[in-house]
């Protein structure tokens, strides 16, 4: 999905036709878009493939990895980097960690050291049990936007502490993990519904016959048109293209992973020196700025106080069309290896929604500029 809709080096038309990305984030970097966890998308694979947890998710990351680079040597010295969006929250924690744990292994078994660097998270869900607590704070936003009665935010502040301590409780994989998942769904982002506004973007109003508030009905009939599936080598047996795999997602639900929090992964990464950016658009409630800020604030790594003691600062950049480059773009706070961006006018998806934004942060992040 954000190879075509967001970050690719082309975009899928409303006609089908393809135009090509100004702003693909393969202007300075090789990147490899991952269909993951093993059933989503056109990935596919036996039953030993398949994904049930973090754990099966970094293993096999890693593994795709050491395969890619044994068909490509030329890159194996290359800096490496994991990003995501989204559930990418958990994803990119654990694949860059079990990627750092492997590489400090120091072993004999044929596997190629990966030159890891870094992560990048956008709109991310990483530490729950601290973000649950800022959904309600949404209700005053930038934009004005009127989304909860007075009495809906006291009450969503009310069953905020419900849901925390629930998700608290989850960290050792308990059954009060999808009791956790149940209480954020129904008391946490369900009383937005009322408002028809789109849950990605607050700005936009809510396509209904869409499961994601969005058209991306051309993505679809591109990816299953049956000459793209040819050039892709898609699996014949494979059905049609989704943008979620119900199956997959009740399988991670199941074994209760969506509210365990994997920050303490960021952690170690950082207090092993390796970078991090975590950005957010501010016009997302599911995974909300203001949470992401809050658990990058609360993180227990050697910059802590550094980091905390920091002055956030306009982020400006020389990108965006046809206006003067210090334009506000959103507020930065960083410190030594790590940052935290809010990004302005922009939701869940912020290489969709400020592609240039996006761009010139992923741009500084690489080449290790102040953001």
């Amino acid at each position: 999905m954000a190879m075509l809709a967001e970050n690719g080096p082309c975009k899928i038309l409303p006609d089908v036709t393809t135009e090509v990305n100004p702003y693909s984030w393969t202007t300075k970097a090789n990147v490899i878009w991952l269909d993951q966890p093993t059933s989503v998308g056109f990935s596919h694979g036996g039953q030993r493939d398949q994904d049930y947890n973090e754990t099966n998710v970094g293993e096999n990351i890693y593994w795709f990895l050491q395969g890619f680079l044994e068909k490509h040597p030329e890159l194996v010295d290359r800096e490496f980097f994991v990003t995501g969006e989204s559930y990418g929250g958990h994803y990119v924690p654990v694949a860059a960690h079990y990627i750092w744990e492997k590489n400090r292994e120091n072993s004999s078994d044929g596997t190629v050291k990966i030159n890891l660097q870094g992560i990048a998270i956008g709109n991310g869900l990483t530490n729950p049990a601290i973000q649950y607590l800022y959904n309600a704070d949404m209700a005053d936003n930038a934009y004005n936007i009127s989304l909860l009665t007075p009495s809906q935010v006291r009450q969503m502040r009310i069953d905020a502490v419900e849901c925390v301590a629930l998700t608290s409780e989850c960290q050792q994989y308990s059954v009060n993990c999808a009791k956790a998942q149940g209480c954020w769904q129904e008391k946490l982002i369900r009383p937005f519904a009322g408002s028809e506004r789109n849950r990605y973007d607050i700005r936009r109003w809510c396509h209904p016959d869409f499961p994601l508030c969005y058209d991306f009905s051309n993505i679809h009939t591109y990816l299953d048109s049956g000459h793209v599936r040819e050039m892709l080598h898609v699996d014949p047996g494979l059905g049609p293209w989704l943008e979620i795999n119900n199956n997959v997602m009740q399988t991670f639900v199941t074994d209760g992973d969506w509210s365990m929090s994997y920050h303490t992964y960021v952690a170690d990464l950082l207090n092993d020196n390796l970078r991090a950016v975590i950005y957010a658009g501010d016009a997302d409630l599911v995974c909300n700025w203001i949470g992401n800020q809050a658990w990058t604030l609360s993180l227990d790594w050697k910059g802590k106080d550094g980091f905390n003691a920091a002055e956030e600062r306009i982020f400006t950049h020389p990108l965006l069309s046809n206006r003067s480059s210090s334009v506000d773009a959103g507020v930065v706070r960083s410190f030594e290896n790590f940052a935290f961006v809010r990004v302005y006018d922009a939701g869940h998806m912020v290489p969709m929604d400020q592609p240039a934004v996006a761009l010139a942060l992923l741009n500084k992040f690489l080449a290790n500029e102040d953001l």
